[in-house]
């Protein structure tokens, strides 16, 4: 629930169990409501994403503002921020191809914003009053416009960095949608997800790949027809799992504008664990060449029947290579042990799905009677 109060120029939302009261200056009640319809769709954004910064700016007093710079810019905004500690939820440019960036921030943080701003092209300073009136109608309503559609599963690819997974929460609720649907049906197939779905192949492929990565639906045969794994109620604990998972993902992504690759890892792999993590033998890596990697417990998530790990890399991080007897022996870049030493399942069902399209179709020769 929400109201406005307009007598004190103050937005009150009530969210997630938290009352945020913002302050408006003089805007008017049009205005106010405008604001309000931004905040609430804002909060709603950020929670897909996994993020609480609007949330953690407005339960400080809901003093709001916003700086506007050049795209271009955005890197070293973010560099800044880090450097002067300043908390602030970047909002989504909704496909407006103007060029700007533009991100909410408290009003404590006004002066270091200002002089920051001095550093960016095109910076500039509003007072949330201030950014509803300078701002066009036809800005303002496309912004929420994206925010409404990208809650109900209809935003277009977003076109900001981290952009792998920002990808993998906009099809969550497609992986969801098809894994429910192979439910019912016991039994499902790219071609039928593009058929009753009414989504692409890519979306049909990569929703199959998640589904198949997490144990849900077994290898595709010959045909490329994937066998469900589970009844629904194990399918929606399991879904639940790799979403939490997942929003973990994101919320590393976004603190260290990093980007994440999930891979699986088969539970033979297993040298050691402790309490807090499990060590496992890097794939490829035997014999005089043998190494193996800790992975922390909090990021794994156990699928086929617990007998293999889905968990992730780092692509930016360098990680260490351990002995059998926990000595480093050297590091290695995430990109690198991935693409060298894991292999994506969804590469392996686009393969069988291409293998299965190429095959001749079957013929059958009819008898007439006679």
């Amino acid at each position: 629930m929400s109201e406005i109060a307009d007598a004190v120029q103050i937005i009150r939302v009530t969210y997630d169990g938290i009352e945020i009261a913002m302050k408006m200056g003089s805007a008017g009640v049009r205005s106010m409501q405008k604001a309000l319809d931004l905040i609430v769709a804002m909060l709603e954004h950020e929670k897909e994403m996994g993020r609480t910064n609007l949330k953690g700016l407005l339960a400080k007093g809901g003093d709001i503002q916003v700086l506007s710079f050049a795209d271009e810019d955005l890197k070293k905004f973010r560099k800044l921020a880090k450097k002067y500690g300043i908390l602030y939820s970047e909002m989504p440019d909704a496909g407006r191809n103007d060029g700007l960036t533009e991100v909410m921030f408290h009003s404590e943080a006004a002066p270091r914003i200002r002089m920051m701003s001095q550093k960016l092209q095109d910076g500039r300073v509003f007072n949330m009053d201030e950014y509803l009136k300078s701002g066009n109608e036809e800005k303002l309503n496309q912004l929420l416009k994206y925010l409404e559609n990208e809650k109900n599963g209809k935003s277009p690819r977003k076109l900001h960095a981290d952009e792998s997974v920002r990808a993998d929460n906009a099809i969550d609720g497609l992986i969801q949608k098809v894994g429910r649907y192979a439910v019912e049906k016991k039994s499902v197939s790219v071609e039928a997800v593009k058929a009753d779905l009414q989504v692409g192949a890519d979306e049909a492929e990569r929703a199959i790949g998640q589904l198949a990565k997490i144990g849900v639906l077994d290898r595709a045969d010959n045909a490329g027809n994937y066998r469900v794994m589970m009844e629904r109620e194990a399918f929606d604990r399991r879904i639940r799992r790799y979403q939490e998972l997942n929003n973990r993902m994101r919320q590393i992504t976004a603190s260290k504008n990093t980007s994440l690759l999930d891979i699986t890892i088969s539970k033979k792999l297993i040298a050691q664990e402790n309490e807090h993590a499990v060590k496992t033998r890097v794939p490829g890596m035997y014999g005089q060449n043998e190494g193996y990697v800790w992975i922390d417990k909090a990021d794994i998530m156990e699928i086929h029947n617990g007998k293999t790990l889905l968990t992730y890399l780092d692509k930016n991080r360098e990680y260490k290579i351990y002995s059998v007897d926990n000595r480093v022996l050297r590091t290695i870049k995430g990109e690198e042990l991935y693409s060298g030493h894991y292999d994506r399942v969804e590469a392996a069902v686009r393969q069988r799905y291409k293998a299965t399209k190429a095959q001749p179709a079957k013929t059958v020769e009819r008898t007439r009677r006679r």
